[in-house]
Formats: C-alpha cells, sequence, structure tokens
C-alpha cells in the first residue's frame, strides 16, 4: 500500500462513517495499514479533527545535493522561487562523501538519512505535492528511494548530473507518475557520470547520454557537471522555475544542435565494456610492475 491508497483509504471510512464511530472505525483501519504509514495516518487523523484543510495548489521542492557540497546551489533555487506563495523550498543535506565512499559500496548512510527527511518533510507538509530536484549523487539517492519505498510517491522530479543506470527501471517504480512528469537534464561535456560508470558500480550515465526512455523528458545542453548552477545561464529560471510551478517543459535550443557523442565515449558509458576495459587497463599495469619490480 503507498501513500494515495491509504489516504484514499482513510477518506473513504471519514466520510461513510457517522461522526461518533469515526475513531472507532479508524483505529481499526490502523491495523491493517503498513507501519511506516501510521505515523502519517495519525497527522492526517490530527488535521481532520482540527478542522485543517489541505491547499489543494499546495507544493513542496525537495533540494538533494551531489558529493563534497553542502549544496550552494539550493540558495539560488530558494530564491528564484521566494515570490510563489503556495510553494515551500526544503534544503535536504547528509554528511560529507568522499570519492572513496562513492566508488565503494558504503552508501547507505546518505540514503538512510535523505529518506527520513522526505518522510518528515511529508509530514510536515501534509496534503502537498512533493517536487524533487537532485544534483549528481543526490540523483541516484533518490532512485534508491523509489526503489525501495513504494508508499513515498512524488509529483515531479527533476534530474541534473544524473548518475543513475541507463536501464533503471522507470516503469516498475513510478507507474503512478505520468509521462515527462520527470525532466532529466544532460551535460553533454559532463565526464562525472561517465567515470563513475566505469569505475564503479551501481551507476550510469544518464547525465551524459540520458536515459532515452518513454517516461523521461531528456534535455540536452552544451554543459559541465555543474553548469546548471552558473547564474550567467540563468538555467533555474529559464529551465526549472517553468516546470515546477506550472509544469510546462522548455525546450532546450541545444537539442537540435548537440554534436554526436563521440564513439569512446559511448563505449565507457556501456557499463560492462567500460569497466572490462578500464580494470583491464589496470591489471595490465600490475603485472607490468610486477615484472619490472
Amino acid at each position: 500500500m503507498n501513500t494515495r491508497e491509504a489516504i484514499e483509504l482513510l477518506e473513504g471510512t471519514w466520510n461513510n462513517t457517522i461522526p461518533n464511530k469515526r475513531l472507532i472505525q479508524l483505529n481499526i483501519l490502523k491495523m491493517t495499514i503498513p507501519e511506516e504509514l501510521h505515523s502519517l495516518m495519525d497527522s492526517w487523523i490530527d488535521a481532520k479533527l482540527s478542522g485543517v484543510q489541505d491547499n489543494p495548489s499546495a507544493m513542496t521542492v525537495v533540494l538533494i545535493h551531489g558529493i563534497q557540497t553542502d549544496g550552494a546551489w539550493h540558495k539560488q533555487v530558494e530564491s528564484q522561487l521566494q515570490d510563489v506563495s503556495h510553494l515551500n523550498v526544503k534544503s535536504i543535506g547528509y554528511e560529507c562523501v568522499t570519492a572513496f565512499q562513492l566508488f565503494s559500496p558504503v552508501r547507505r548512510g546518505p540514503i538512510k538519512k535523505v529518506t527520513r527527511d522526505i518522510r518528515d518533510s511529508i509530514f510536515l507538509d501534509r496534503g502537498a505535492k512533493i517536487i524533487i530536484v537532485a544534483h549528481s549523487f543526490g540523483t541516484y539517492i533518490v532512485s534508491k528511494i523509489l526503489s525501495e519505498n513504494s508508499d513515498i510517491e512524488f509529483d515531479k522530479i527533476i534530474f541534473c548530473g544524473s548518475i543513475i543506470p541507463t536501464d533503471y527501471r522507470w516503469d516498475t517504480y513510478v507507474k503512478s507518475m505520468p509521462r515527462e512528469s520527470i525532466i532529466n537534464d544532460v551535460g553533454t561535456r559532463d565526464f562525472y557520470p561517465v567515470l563513475a560508470t566505469f569505475t564503479s558500480f551501481g551507476y550510469g550515465a544518464s547525465g551524459r547520454k540520458g536515459f532515452q526512455s518513454p517516461r523521461i523528458k531528456d534535455r540536452y545542453f552544451d554543459y559541465g557537471h555543474s553548469d546548471f548552477f552558473d547564474p550567467k545561464r540563468n538555467h533555474i529560471s529559464e529551465y526549472w522555475k517553468p516546470f515546477l510551478i506550472e509544469g510546462r517543459i522548455v525546450e532546450s535550443e541545444w537539442d537540435t544542435s548537440k554534436p554526436k557523442t563521440s564513439f569512446p565515449i559511448l563505449l565507457f558509458c556501456n557499463p560492462w565494456l567500460g569497466r572490462t576495459i578500464f580494470f583491464g587497463i589496470i591489471i595490465v599495469f600490475i603485472v607490468i610492475l610486477m615484472n619490472i619490480f
């Protein structure tokens, strides 16, 4: 059972039960709802009893940064959206992740922390549409949250510098999200997603070549890994703000003129071919050194 199904069940029980029996019926219903949704249910009941009405236009934009950064770009997004009255911006961070952690299996800490914070945002902003904006390792965290927590749902998602595998099962994890409610902004000069793909496991080059999936809108820009946050490019106001507020997708002019991706880059974007070549070179180099010394 996901969050939306639980809310629908609660609403149905509330509307079809006489007032003095509602709490009894809801407590009975609580026993059938997964434990991870109990806090959501309790807050929903409190809101109902206090007469709080949800604002149907309310939105919460959750910002998730990458490694070795404190998410300075979050302030730029907050500044661009501060004039929208029904929108709340939440900056979510985690402890500094080193390159060693990025390329090792030790990744669970940031994922757990961000998952807790997103659940708390859903609790605090009851009824608001949750929108995600994630960069680099933040995109990987979001992919894990979606695959491991079926009760957490997002209204819209924006990725940039994505390191999610290009064969990620969007058809399985975001079935409730309509087409093109997920945008993947691609940097055609971004080498980091490629590097993460062939030097480690679990990542992909979706931030360099796109997902090329029917559920994702790939937009291509002549950018490096963090150029989306360069104030001179006005990327946040020109390309993100219309989508966040209106759901309107502004096409990239670069899409029609971007150069073809070179064959070596395509080769290293393939996780199995790229890793085979990379680790093969390392093994040969080690063997040569051993023979020399």
